[in-house]
């Protein structure tokens, strides 16, 4: 056999051998990767890639995200007074329309009277002027004798703060009014929200035994259930502890003689349920107003007190007794949150935080992989484990069980 058709010319040292293709060696095969076998960096990587992804998702989706969310806690929170009107044989459709019309006339109640409050507090606006401008003179004159700043170059450099924030304040004024009326059109879609939750109710509980394995629609039924019932006691504990603190504060300012002490009252005790932060903003209200209108320093010092001893009542009695240990997060993890939630949805953030992280806490408690994050985001509460108000009240709604 002639060799000589195996070796180019001129480069007899390098014979060339026949190269065989096969057609799949130019097909890309998928490389089964598992992400828990990968390197910590790569993990860290990707989870933080995700949290961010998550972030901009709720932000951008926030004017669709938000009145859906409340229309979920508000579900939750109607939800044993139509099963309770299903049971004295109302219509399905019936119940849930009559207890979203309860739910609008007590909300239309709280506008009425906040609007009834504030009308009277507009009136006596001119007397509150005559005494600002007392207290603010006075306030003058102890810098002017105590820091040696005249009056006039205070005067001089209040203007000119005034101006430079003016056009700040403008673009202000106009995204208030812009995310007001944003949050009113999403508002006028909760009511519809509801009534589509309520009545589909038996859908998505037959939507989760279809996701989840046979062996498993027990368990997962169980921990929906749980979230449920997590923020039916929050929502309820929060509004009658709402309730109390209201008829303590407005006593209290009553007795004292605090210019509509009512709203005071109330105003304060709504701004409880931001945590932390409502209880200073809240307490300051009231303050301020006693400052403004009293003469007496000893006047003051007592509405602080009323303040002081309500929220006392409330951290060691109120609060056990009514709501519970139906959402116990930990103080860190409670502030971080708050602080995130209001970054990304303002104060509707802060308010829906503290029950959004209990349901998330349900979760993690009763997924195996996601306990050891509950257990962080949890905190060992001492309350005792015995019926709590809201307990009660809901229980004179709920379904009972069949037989």
């Amino acid at each position: 056999m002639d060799r000589r058709k195996d070796f180019v010319p001129g480069l007899t040292c390098l014979p060339i051998k026949p190269i065989i293709l096969y057609p799949d060696c130019f097909i890309l095969k998928p490389i089964p990767m598992i992400v828990s076998e990968q390197p910590f960096y790569f993990r860290a990587t990707v989870k933080l890639l995700l949290f961010g992804m998550v972030i901009a998702f709720l932000i951008l989706a926030k004017n669709i995200l938000l009145p859906f969310t409340l229309a979920v806690f508000f579900t939750f929170l109607l939800m044993p007074i139509s099963h309770k009107l299903e049971q004295w044989h109302f219509p399905k459709v019936i119940a849930i329309l009559i207890s979203i019309v309860f739910a609008l006339a007590i909300f239309v109640a709280l506008l009425y009277f906040f609007y009834s409050q504030i009308i009277s507090f507009v009136n006596d606006l001119p007397l509150l002027e005559k005494t600002l401008t007392a207290k603010i003179d006075s306030i003058q004159q102890f810098i002017s004798e105590t820091f040696h700043v005249s009056k006039i170059d205070q005067k001089a450099w209040i203007t000119d703060k005034i101006q430079e924030n003016a056009s700040t304040g403008g673009v202000i004024v106009l995204g208030v009014f812009s995310a007001t009326g944003t949050f009113l059109a999403s508002f006028a879609l909760i009511p519809i929200y509801i009534f589509f939750l309520s009545l589909y109710q038996d859908k998505f509980k037959e939507f989760v035994k279809l996701i989840t394995e046979d062996d498993k629609n027990e368990h997962t039924l169980m921990v929906v259930k749980k979230v449920s019932r997590v923020s039916q006691k929050y929502l309820m504990g929060i509004f009658l502890d709402v309730v109390i603190l209201s008829v303590l504060n407005s006593t209290g300012f009553l007795i004292l003689g605090l210019p509509h002490a009512i709203l005071f009252g109330v105003l304060t005790s709504m701004l409880n349920i931001i945590p932390y932060i409502g209880v200073l903003i809240g307490s300051t209200l009231p303050i301020l107003m006693a400052f403004l209108t009293k003469d007496s320093m000893g006047y003051t010092l007592g509405v602080a007190a009323v303040c002081f001893f309500v929220q006392f009542l409330d951290n060691n009695f109120i609060t056990p007794y009514v709501v519970g240990s139906s959402v116990s997060i930990n103080p860190l993890t409670a502030t971080l949150v708050l602080i995130g939630s209001s970054l990304i949805w303002g104060i509707p953030g802060m308010i829906l935080c503290m029950p959004l992280t209990g349901m998330a806490k349900v979760v993690c408690d009763n997924v195996e992989s996601l306990k050891p994050y509950g257990y962080l985001l949890g905190e060992e509460v001492n309350f005792a484990e015995k019926e709590h108000l809201q307990d009660r009240v809901l229980k004179r709604f709920r379904k009972p069980k069949s037989s």
